[in-house]
């Protein structure tokens, strides 16, 4: 909390460098995903390249559901109402949980028909595979986003960034290890990646609720929903999240422009697979 009560200048600079590395490592677990993944072949790299759009609607979601939460927590902080502050931090992690949840059961028991409307085809049991194993792993993916904006709030940039860098390098190990040595395929590609975002996650989970040495607080008993606090978090949080996800539906216009010109192998026989 010193760090964000200090001079301006040395501050944003100290809390951005730390947050654009952290940002940047996130792209890591695709980029791992569909460089050890084209090994497979075309087939297996055009199955996760159907998923990829939506994985990116979770993270934007996420994303933009953390700077709210953040930027709700940084403003009571600078008020000295540690006590507000603590109760946005617990309406966020609430809220993470109801959208994790949900997105989890949708796009589990939705992702085949989801995946044969935008063109899976002869990819679709690869896809769809691919697809379940990161549905279960959405818990994993916002809760790391959420417990990164809120160290972030209270100005642990650092940590919130060797959790992220963890988990990257995590990914890149397990990617080849899971795929070839275990040969497990385009699954192996969404497992490793989803032990790489658990292990993010526990750590972040550890910090934030059993080592407890933030100075933030989370009581849940006696926990109700707040319309102010809501307003606050999704007043930041909607426009961000929405910023974000036009990137997510360009990729996915992008992924039937190029199907209906039949580039891409995995849906030339649209019907096969099915």
């Amino acid at each position: 909390v010193q760090t964000l009560l200090g001079d301006p200048k040395k501050v944003i600079i100290k809390l951005a460098i730390p947050m654009i590395i952290a940002m940047s490592i996130t792209t890591v677990y695709n980029l791992a995903d569909a460089i050890w993944v084209s090994g497979l072949g075309s087939d297996a790299l055009a199955a996760v390249g159907f998923v990829f759009p939506f994985f990116f609607m979770a993270l934007a979601i996420a994303n933009g559901l953390g700077i709210g939460g953040g930027a709700a927590i940084s403003r009571r902080i600078g008020a000295n109402d540690k006590e507000g502050a603590d109760n946005v931090a617990v309406h966020t992690l609430v809220i993470m949980l109801i959208i994790s949840i949900l997105f989890t059961i949708l796009f589990f028991v939705f992702a085949p028909d989801i995946l044969s409307v935008i063109g899976a085809g002869k990819t679709l049991a690869m896809a769809t595979v691919y697809a379940r194993i990161m549905a279960i792993g959405t818990i994993a993916i916002f809760f790391s986003f959420i417990a990164n904006a809120i160290l972030r709030a209270e100005g642990d940039v650092n940590r919130a960034m060797y959790a992220l860098a963890l988990g990257a390098v995590l990914n890149i190990v397990l990617d080849p290890i899971f795929i070839y040595t275990f040969d497990l395929g385009v699954a192996g590609a969404a497992w490793a990646t989803l032990f790489s975002m658990s292990v993010s996650s526990l750590l972040l989970f550890y910090w934030l609720f059993l080592k407890k040495n933030t100075y933030l607080s989370f009581h849940f008993r006696g926990f109700h929903f707040n319309k102010s606090a809501i307003k606050d978090i999704f007043k930041v949080s909607f426009p961000a999240s929405v910023m974000q996800l036009s990137m997510s539906i360009t990729m996915l216009i992008m992924n039937i422009i190029i199907l209906k010109v039949g580039i891409i192998n995995g849906a030339e026989n649209p019907q096969d697979g099915v």
